[in-house]
């Protein structure tokens, strides 16, 4: 079990990434051979009604897995969650994200636009109705509370079209930008055209090395910093169907058009894995595969190779017991002129004793039988 440290966006990649194998792994595995079978429609419901659940994405086990995703209209946030669908008995399987609603800041411009252009409407109109209609006691608390919303209105549209400026047209980065250019054309273009004009003049091999190196070095890194300030988006893609490469340019991403809160974007849990100790499904089978035996036998702790070697021979000869004594004399014989590593086990009254090959002799083979 262990809890990822992921930013908001990662664990919803995360997120949808577990859902998709979750959902796609069981339509591949059952629903698709039932669709494209030729059996009819009758035999398919019935095949479908006999599929097991779907396995948890976790811990394996056929109890499925819930994967739910919701809209708090009060906090403004799409919550993710998704856990274990065991809930008697649940795996450590506990997602939970927070992620703050996405508008884009021309639509909440537009709209902050016409709300403050309503109510400088509903002014006018007030206006017109006390100076020549009707006069009313309220016109005053009507004005404040209009005034009042214009305020409202007016600061939030204020705060959209600041965010949207210092995001996508910021002053500042207009005038690194610049600064840049000029730094890389003064300190770059000029020395690097300098060693070419050198090299054209003296046809040296040091100096045409010194300017592939400089470019390199010096003016690659630089350019690369300069793109990277003037387009938020500067990628290459491939044109298929035109069998070409085209080169796309955007000052500003569509992340950095959209207006949130982002110190609402939180993960407040990311958990898989298995508790220590637990098993899933696919564990427990390869248990019960491996453990299959003849008969039922008590379970013994084995610590090293001479215990296995020692429990092997007393099953042996607890087997060897049905045998008559001639022939157990006469393995017992063999194996002492031999000598070999395993240990003998002789049987008395009420004792069992296992004596090493070191001690074991003839005079004592024949004593020990008598």
């Amino acid at each position: 079990m262990s809890e990822e440290k992921l930013n908001p966006i990662e664990a919803i990649n995360e997120f949808y990434r577990l859902k998709d194998k979750y959902e796609s792994v069981f339509y591949d595995k059952y629903v698709k051979p039932i669709i494209k079978s030729k059996k009819t429609n009758k035999e398919k419901r019935v095949e479908f009604s006999r599929l097991p659940k779907h396995e948890c994405i976790n811990c394996k086990r056929n109890v499925g897995t819930i994967f739910n995703i919701s809209y708090d209209s009060k906090e403004v946030l799409r919550k993710f969650m998704a856990k274990c669908g065991d809930l008697n008995d649940p795996c450590p399987l506990d997602i939970q994200i927070n992620y703050s609603v996405r508008e884009r800041f021309d639509k909440v411009i537009d709209e902050g636009l016409a709300g403050v252009e309503k109510i400088k409407l509903d002014i006018i109109k007030q206006k017109n109705n006390a100076l020549f209609f009707e006069k009313s006691q309220n016109i005053i608390t009507v004005f404040e509370k209009l005034t009042a919303n214009l305020k409202k209105e007016t600061e939030q549209l204020g705060y959209s079209m600041e965010k949207d400026i210092l995001k996508n047209d910021n002053p500042e980065r207009m005038i690194l930008l610049k600064k840049s250019i000029n730094e890389f054309g003064i300190g770059c273009i000029l020395p690097f055209k300098q060693m070419i004009h050198e090299y054209m003049d003296t046809n040296n091999e040091l100096i045409i090395n010194q300017a592939i190196n400089f470019y390199v070095n010096e003016m690659i890194p630089k350019l690369k910093e300069i793109l990277n300030i003037r387009y938020a988006v500067n990628m290459v893609e491939y044109d298929a169907d035109e069998q070409k490469y085209i080169l796309i340019q955007r000052q500003n991403s569509l992340e950095n058009e959209e207006d949130c809160f982002e110190d609402d974007d939180k993960v407040l849990k990311f958990i898989k894995g298995l508790r220590k100790g637990n098993k899933t499904r696919k564990n427990v089978e390869d248990v019960f595969k491996t453990n299959k035996t003849r008969k039922l036998k008590p379970t013994l702790e084995i610590v090293g190779d001479e215990e296995d070697e020692l429990g092997q021979q007393k099953e042996e000869n607890e087997l060897g017991e049905q045998e008559d004594e001639l022939g157990q004399q006469k393995e017992e014989n063999e194996l002492g002129e031999e000598k070999a590593s395993l240990p003998l086990k002789f049987e008395g009254n009420n004792y069992d004793e296992i004596i090493s090959d070191e001690n074991i002799s003839d005079e004592n083979i024949s004593d020990e039988i008598n």
